[in-house]
């Protein structure tokens, strides 16, 4: 689910604080996989 919701966040689908704020135990996740993927910029706190 995490890296679902992550490639959401790259295509603009949603927004990096909302998702974690809504489903924070997919933050660690969400975060691997943008940093995998080379979209850090995305991680905002």
């Amino acid at each position: 689910m995490s890296d679902y919701m992550a490639s959401r966040i790259i295509e603009s689908a949603y927004n990096y604080s909302y998702v974690v704020t809504k489903l924070p135990n997919l933050k660690t996740g969400i975060d691997t996989y943008l940093t995998l993927k080379g979209k850090e910029e995305l991680i905002v706190e």
